[in-house]
């Protein structure tokens, strides 16, 4: 979560770069914990900085458009090229060919089949369907690439919704492997108490679950309810991905940097880690976060006391920070990658090679707000730049508008289908 926005500091990235070019890139070293390994990177790149320009194809949404965006909260491309678009306000997602033609809309909002509301994150399945997750109940609502229903997965199988409180927020897919996140409550064994248990979790064609691979338990006192960010708050909510070969990535903390590789049988199998300084927030930083979770539980008959940390979270989870591509890396962006960026310069991505070591930096050069627009790379040469996606994502969840833009409108998000140039 980051609701406010810092202006551009054109010095600190010259010096950081003048810094990288002083270092020289040093080695990975990899270390056996627990009989894991841990491959720790050093803050510098192997192979230096790679500055590329997004250069617009074509663009859907705002004013001038027959499609007038809601919430865009997910974007994914399939095989072909075709680009999904989810829009969590209107329940639906909208599918674009390579020039930019929009075919049909999947899902619709209602309660049948093929339906849903307000959708929280959108999947490409590899037997063709797409699914959208549904929040409470925790499901999967699926239809087929010409919008006939396909199913429905109930998060911990056929009539678990029964007597149980789950709510899912993500799903990752790939190579026959399907996770999705949230968590599931439980009266407390103690009067006026709550049990929760977060998970990411893979799940079988019928809901149930197939391996753990992050899960937390709290319990929640409602007499002296604290939220704590660093204990409460997932980072496995939303920073996970599936590979093509259906290896997951994941970064379970929010205040380090760390990111573990499950092998497709859910199995523990490597943790990249990288030489990291975390962004220090500033006071109207963290009453900002808090007045964000106070107003996720406006609704709650409840006080809510909020710890926000003193860092900004590394990997920048309402842009969906963690990208895994078909040539096998892996693309991270860090609260760095956002900040104090130059004009000009939209984002920062740390990649990783297949073997975890901090291969590059790619720095993106395109106009926009780096702190709330969101730029996806697809696998075959371009990107996909979407306006106001943080705030987007980040009002699904405070059932806020929009922010005005400054002009009086504070609608109109926009999706732009662009080149990448090197």
């Amino acid at each position: 979560m980051n609701p406010t926005r810092r202006r551009p500091t054109p010095i600190v990235p010259i010096l950081a770069a003048l810094l990288l070019l002083a270092a020289g890139a040093a080695a990975a070293e990899t270390t056996v914990v627990d009989g894991v390994p841990h491959v720790r990177n050093a803050a510098v790149p192997r192979d230096g900085v790679e500055h590329v320009h997004l250069d617009e194809i074509w663009s859907a949404g705002g004013e001038d458009d027959d499609v007038l965006f809601g919430l865009i909260t997910r974007v994914r491309a399939d095989a072909e090229g075709n680009l999904y678009v989810l829009d969590g306000q209107l329940s639906q997602a909208h599918v674009y060919d390579r020039d930019g033609n929009r075919l049909r809309s999947l899902f619709g909002e209602g309660d049948g089949p093929g339906e849903i509301r307000g959708p929280r994150d959108l999947v490409l399945l590899g037997d063709g369907r797409v699914g959208a997750v549904q929040e409470v109940p925790g499901r999967l609502i699926m239809v087929d690439r010409e919008n006939n229903p396909a199913g429905m997965l109930t998060v911990g199988g056929p009539g678990a919704d029964r007597g149980n409180f789950c709510q899912t927020f993500g799903a990752f897919a790939g190579g026959g492997v399907l996770l999705m996140a949230g968590f599931q409550q439980a009266p407390g064994d103690a009067p006026n108490t709550l049990k929760q248990t977060s998970f990411l979790s893979a799940f079988d064609a019928e809901g149930r679950e197939t391996a753990a691979y992050c899960r937390d338990d709290h319990v929640f006192d409602f007499g002296n309810f604290v939220f704590e960010e660093s204990r409460h708050l997932a980072g496995y909510w939303w920073n996970a991905a599936v590979a093509a070969d259906g290896r997951a990535y994941v970064a379970p903390a929010l205040d380090r940097y760390e990111i573990r590789v499950h092998a497709p049988d859910g199995a523990l199998e490597r943790v990249i880690e990288r030489d990291y300084e975390p962004v220090r927030r500033t006071g109207a930083e963290k009453a900002a976060f808090v007045e964000t979770v106070k107003a996720i539980y406006a609704g709650a008959p409840i006080e809510v006391k909020v710890e926000p940390m003193d860092v900004e979270p590394v990997v920048q989870s309402m842009h969906r920070g963690l990208r895994a591509h078909a040539d096998g890396t892996l693309w991270v962006l860090t609260a760095r990658g956002l900040r104090d960026q130059p004009d000009g310069v939209l984002a920062a991505f740390d990649v990783f090679d297949a073997e975890g070591i901090y291969a590059k930096k790619v720095v993106v050069h395109a106009e926009g707000d780096p702190e709330n627009d969101a730029v996806f790379f697809l696998d075959d040469g371009r990107a996909v730049v979407v306006t106001a996606f943080a705030d987007a994502t980040l009002s699904q969840f405070t059932g806020a508008s929009l922010p005005d833009d400054g002009t009086g409108d504070a609608g109109g998000m926009m999706l732009r289908c662009c080149r990448v140039r090197r």
